[in-house]
């Protein structure tokens, strides 16, 4: 993959660690500020969500019950303009209670794709790696 600027690339990054921060913080306002507009959320949970309008409910109401903390480990990452792409898989770690008994957290792979508006990178696009909303029916032959 490629980088063309690798300081755009690093502010990327660095908009991702600062989501993961106020994910984990339960900072619902940090949270939606590194959003655009406009933004993808295609989780393996849920139907899909189009605009920050219909992705705030879905984080309104789950993140304050969630448990541990959200990890994330880059793979890989692509730079273009204004758009920066980070392929990574997650790992939501348990809680240290409920770790210490032989729970495990659960994992998987997301892509997230950040753009550059006036200045700031935000989160676009964000896909989970098991959508639910997927029906073998949308593959038949037309």
């Amino acid at each position: 993959m490629s980088i063309e600027n690798e300081d755009d690339m690093n502010a990327a990054r660095a908009a991702l660690n600062a989501w993961l921060a106020a994910f984990n913080g339960k900072d619902l306002d940090g949270l939606f500020k590194l959003y655009t507009q406009d933004s993808v959320y295609a989780n393996a949970n849920a139907p899909l969500k189009l605009g920050l309008v219909n992705v705030k409910p879905w984080y309104s109401s789950s993140i304050p019950n969630l448990k541990g903390r959200l990890l994330h480990k880059e793979e890989a990452a692509w730079q273009s303009g204004n758009l920066a792409g980070i392929l990574g898989c997650y790992y939501f770690e348990p809680p240290a209670e409920e770790a210490a008994s032989g729970k495990e957290g659960s994992t998987g792979r997301g892509f997230l794709l950040f753009r550059k508006e006036e200045g700031e990178w935000r989160m676009a696009f964000d896909m989970d790696n098991t959508p639910e909303d997927v029906q073998p029916a949308w593959f038949a032959s037309p």
